[in-house]
C-alpha cells in the first residue's frame, strides 16, 4: 500500500452515492451525498483498542458513535483538523507518472475514482433536472485523498450514449474504486454532524500508530438493486451535448458484450460542480 494509514491520527472513509469535489477558496474536500429512497446513509466513528490475544495483542474498532437512519434533509457533516496537521487544505495522492486504468499498479491512485470531467472534459455543465433527490453535506479539511478500495472483482465497459439515449460506442473502461480514503494527521480530529436543529461532536486525538476510523456509508444494499448509479449521477451533473456513460460490468475473460450481476455496488464520482451549486 503507498498510503501509510498507521501515522493518521484519524482515517476517513467513504462509500456509495456521492459527488465529490474539491473547493480551492475553502481549501476543503466537499461530497455531496445523493439521498434517495433506496440508500442508507450511516455514520460510525470507531476507537482502536487492544484486545488480548493468544500469542499476541491485536487490534480492534470499537463504535464510539453511531449515526444511523437519518433524515434526507438538514444532515451536514465537518471534519477537520486541530493542531501541526500536516495537510493545509487537502491534497489528492496520485502515483508519478501518466494514469493508465488497464495498466497502473498502485492501488491507492485517486484517480482510480471514476471522474466525471475525465468522461466528458471541458463540456460537464450542471444539470437542468428538475427531479433531485436531497443532498446530505460533507466537509473534509487538511486531509489526504486517495483511493482506500479498489473492487478488483468487478472489471467495467464504457458505453457512449447520444442526446436520445442510443449507444454510440463501446470499449474496455476497467477497474473502479468503490471507497474514498482520507488521511488526517494533526493533534486532533475533529468532528461534528448537524442532524436539523441539533449538533453532535466529537474530538479524536492522536495516539501514535492507532489512527480513529470515521466509516461513512451511503448504500443500497438491496440485492435487486440497480447496476449503475450513472443515471443518478446526471440529474446533477451533465454534459452540454447531452452525451452521457454508461459503466457496465463484464467478465474480463470473455469481453465487454458480457454482462455480470454483483449485487450492491455503489461507487462515488468526482465532479467539477460546487456542492452549493446542488442545494
Amino acid at each position: 500500500m503507498a498510503i501509510i494509514e498507521s501515522s493518521a491520527t484519524a482515517l476517513v472513509r467513504f462509500t456509495g452515492l456521492g459527488i465529490i469535489t474539491f473547493n480551492e477558496e475553502k481549501k476543503r474536500g466537499e461530497t455531496a451525498i445523493i439521498r434517495d429512497d433506496k440508500h442508507r446513509l450511516t455514520v460510525k466513528i470507531q476507537q482502536p483498542k487492544f484486545k488480548d490475544g493468544a500469542e499476541k495483542d491485536i487490534i480492534v474498532y470499537e463504535n464510539i458513535a453511531v449515526y444511523d437512519n437519518l433524515p434526507k434533509k438538514g444532515i451536514e457533516i465537518s471534519i477537520n483538523t486541530n493542531g501541526n496537521s500536516t495537510v493545509d487544505g487537502f491534497e489528492i495522492y496520485k502515483a508519478t507518472g501518466e494514469f493508465n486504468r488497464l495498466e497502473a499498479e498502485d492501488v491507492n491512485d485517486y484517480r482510480w475514482i471514476v471522474d466525471m470531467k475525465s468522461l466528458h472534459g471541458e463540456n460537464l455543465v450542471k444539470a437542468e433536472s428538475q427531479n433531485r433527490f436531497p443532498i446530505s453535506k460533507l466537509f473534509i479539511g487538511n486531509g489526504l485523498f486517495y483511493a482506500h478500495k479498489l473492487d478488483t472483482n468487478l472489471f467495467f465497459s464504457k458505453i457512449e450514449k447520444d442526446a436520445n439515449g442510443a449507444e454510440v460506442s463501446r470499449e474496455i473502461f476497467g477497474n473502479i474504486a468503490e471507497t474514498i480514503g482520507v488521511k488526517l494527521e494533526s493533534d486532533e480530529v475533529c468532528f461534528e454532524i448537524k442532524i436539523g436543529d441539533e449538533t453532535f461532536s466529537h474530538t479524536l486525538a492522536r495516539a501514535n500508530g492507532l489512527p480513529y476510523r470515521i466509516e461513512i456509508g451511503n448504500m443500497n444494499y438491496d440485492e435487486d438493486a440497480v447496476k449503475s448509479d450513472m443515471p443518478d449521477y446526471y440529474k446533477y451533473q451533465t454534459s452540454k451535448n447531452g452525451v452521457t456513460f454508461e459503466l457496465e460490468p463484464i467478465k474480463e475473460s470473455e469481453g465487454a458484450g458480457d454482462s455480470v450481476t454483483f449485487g450492491a455496488f455503489c461507487h462515488p464520482i468526482g465532479g467539477v460542480i460546487s456542492i452549493e451549486e446542488f442545494v
